[in-house]
């Protein structure tokens, strides 16, 4: 009897034992999960969503043939992208937000954060908070969500990456434009068509560039139909070369929506025109862009334009941009340039006269 009472007692010391032992490794796990926030498999990474508390989202996500998109319309900036993932891959716990400091850290995460969920091979495998940065700048406040049950950890910590001295809060961004890629003419020479560029100030100088065939080519001027003379196959060879990748610097957000109105109402610097060789058709007009501020040259005159940048509308109307005369100029020479023996400058033709109106 009493060695019954003894093996009893021991099975219940022993149970209790691993009871106590799995509660903690599962506490412990918990805590340690808690604070991971780095995916090391960012192969395996096909989606992003991330939402702020001013309610933009957007879903970056990587479709059937590889690419990228962003809300499932536009090709993703891939530096941004590529940012995006080391920081993922790298971020690290600095340490745990300080007991004092807690309530006050979990205020600014609740009110200003970015919702980052990570999913791998279609499965979300991770989530958190993106708060604001440290006093010092060198770090990040940041909190796990429990993809399971989307539940917000209790205990924040500071993040930051190895070796980088700054905070994450900018790369975790929640503007759909700045997320866009921002190529414009992205061509290989094979497969071009035609160029057309019009003038509109000088319809004189406009003229439609032709592929007729390898190492032939026809031009015609547009204002009277005639076809240009003395061609140079090897000019033209290198002109079609200059639109295998050409990209905008920027969008252009800093205008109210009555400027760019009254730009679009003046006429066009230029109008380029792209055909591919399936017959598609890409039209980006460029239009001269006032200075941001109060320029004069070195004569000490008035600038009445950026002599810098131009503004262009793309993507059929929908886009309005701003791009670099040291760009785009080449794609926007004389008909000179295509000419045997002649100097090959690509100053742009039909710059506006830079001088104020008297």
């Amino acid at each position: 009897m009493r060695k019954n009472r003894i093996t009893l007692l021991l099975v219940v010391i022993m149970a209790s034992l691993s009871f106590w032992f799995i509660i903690n490794n599962r506490k412990g796990t918990l805590i340690a999960e808690m604070k991971n926030f780095a995916v090391k498999d960012t192969a395996s990474i096909n989606k992003i969503f991330l939402a702020d508390k001013n309610g933009r989202e957007l879903t970056l996500e990587r479709d059937q043939s590889g690419i990228w998109k962003v809300n499932g319309q536009f090709n993703v900036r891939m530096d941004a992208l590529e940012t995006l993932l080391e920081t993922i891959y790298r971020i690290d716990v600095k340490e745990p937000v300080g007991k004092r400091a807690q309530d006050n850290v979990l205020k600014r995460l609740a009110g200003k954060a970015v919702k980052c969920e990570i999913y791998q091979n279609a499965e979300l495998t991770k989530a958190y908070y993106v708060g604001t940065e440290t006093k010092d700048m060198k770090g990040t406040y940041m909190i796990m969500i429990d993809p399971e049950t989307m539940k917000t950890a209790e205990r924040p910590f500071v993040t930051y990456i190895p070796g980088f001295e700054g905070y994450l809060t900018t790369r975790y961004f929640t503007e759909e434009r700045a997320w866009r890629d921002r190529t414009m003419f992205q061509y290989k020479p094979n497969d071009i068509q035609s160029v057309r560029m019009e003038v509109p100030h000088n319809p004189s100088f406009g003229y439609e560039l032709t592929v007729k065939g390898n190492n032939e080519y026809e031009i015609k001027m547009l204002s009277d139909n005639k076809q240009v003379a003395n061609i140079d196959p090897l000019a033209v060879k290198q002109y079609l070369s200059y639109f295998q990748i050409l990209t905008f610097e920027s969008f252009e957000v800093d205008l109210k929506q009555n400027q760019i109105d009254s730009v679009l109402h003046s006429k066009p610097i230029n109008i380029l025109t792209i055909t591919d060789k399936s017959g598609k058709t890409n039209k980006v007009k460029f239009y001269a862009r006032k200075p941001k501020k109060e320029s004069y040259d070195s004569e000490g005159q008035l600038l009445v334009f950026d002599e810098e940048r131009m503004d262009a509308l793309m993507n059929n109307g929908v886009d309005f941009v701003m791009v670099q005369f040291y760009m785009f100029g080449k794609v926007m020479p004389s008909i000179d340039y295509f000419l045997k023996g002649a100097v090959q400058s690509t100053q742009p033709v039909n710059l506006p006269v830079n001088k104020p109106k008297i």
